[in-house]
């Protein structure tokens, strides 16, 4: 039976749902032993009956609990209510880049600042064997003071694990970002996650993902056949060297895109270098008493000026005697 606000699971006392998808819904609860508030994820009863799918997903619950990096948000508990699994994490006040993203493209020192942290909490995670394999700003999130949270480890990679019954059902991945080899079902690697945070990144400087369509068949057919548009169409000022990190992150040949995310992050930050232009809030304007003066007002013009008024007038006073020597003589 789903929860409800002010139902206890175990020690946390559920307040309200934070959020439903294809394979758990998450909701808000209050620990009252240790006065804080937790995030509980509650797998759907669609998945309860299978012990062997069960039996995995306690597996990988204990791999991201292993997980302890600033930027990835720590799993506490892992326990059952009423034969239902449920997976308790730290409860991340803020906004998830999703929500930052309805309200327009970002500029690229902004991009800077959210990916850093969720490259390096993604890093991490493939150093410890663990894909993410669901990367998508829903899943980035941002509290008050600034700091960026990857969220929803592991459960991506269970979906793998489930049987040909219950694939059918769920959709693995989000249609959107999944890369082609996710779409097609074949064996992944960190390249997966690099081609996702390509999606995110490209959805970051314009506003849209690169694939849109009416049904997900259509998304995902375009994710493993059709090239990605390019950036600048949708948003000109993108400088170049930023668009060719998002298209060799968004190669549809694992083998083309960036070995590691520790080297796309790293191309990107030096594109971004070379392709920055000054925004107008921090363009240098010169204080008037600075502002530079015509060149015939510059003192080292009206110096140099001097010796060309010199010659001219030599060369008047040598025409002139010239001119009177001539009439003397022809008179």
């Amino acid at each position: 039976m789903p929860f409800a606000p002010g139902e206890y699971v175990g020690p946390y006392k559920i307040i309200e749902q934070l959020g439903h998808g294809g394979m758990a819904t998450v909701w808000k609860a209050y620990h009252a032993p240790l006065d804080r508030y937790v995030a509980i994820k509650v797998l759907h009863p669609v998945f309860i009956d299978d012990a062997a799918f069960l039996e995995r997903f306690h597996k990988e619950a204990k791999i991201v609990a292993r997980l302890v990096h600033p930027h990835i948000v720590p799993v506490y508990d892992f326990s059952e209510e009423d034969g239902m699994p449920y997976l308790v994490m730290r409860y991340v006040e803020g906004e998830t880049l999703k929500t930052v993203l309805r309200r327009g493209p970002l500029p690229l020192r902004r991009i800077l600042e959210v990916l850093r942290p969720a490259g390096e909490a993604l890093a991490y995670a493939h150093s410890q064997g663990v894909l993410h394999r669901d990367m998508k700003p829903s899943n980035i999130m941002e509290t008050p003071e600034g700091e960026v949270i990857l969220t929803d480890f592991g459960l991506a990679r269970m979906m793998e694990d489930v049987d040909a019954a219950f694939s059918r059902e769920v959709m693995v991945g989000t249609p959107q970002y999944i890369s082609p080899e996710q779409a097609r079902g074949e064996e992944l690697d960190r390249g997966t996650d690099i081609y996702s945070l390509g999606v995110v990144l490209f959805e970051m400087l314009t506003g849209r993902v690169p694939f849109e369509g009416d049904t997900a068949q259509a998304i995902i057919r375009d994710q493993i056949f059709s090239p990605p548009p390019r950036p600048s169409q949708l948003a000109p000022t993108i400088p170049e060297t930023v668009e060719r990190v998002v298209l060799k992150a968004l190669a549809k040949e694992r083998g083309d895109r960036y070995r590691s995310v520790e080297e796309m992050m790293a191309a990107l930050e030096s594109a971004a270098q070379e392709g920055a232009l000054p925004s107008p809030e921090r363009a240098f304007v010169a204080p008037a008493s600075m502002a530079p003066q015509a060149v015939s007002e510059l003192p080292g013009a009206r110096r140099r000026r001097f010796p060309w008024l010199i010659l001219t007038l030599l060369l008047f006073i040598l025409c002139s005697c010239s001119t009177l020597l001539w009439f003397l003589w022809r008179g």
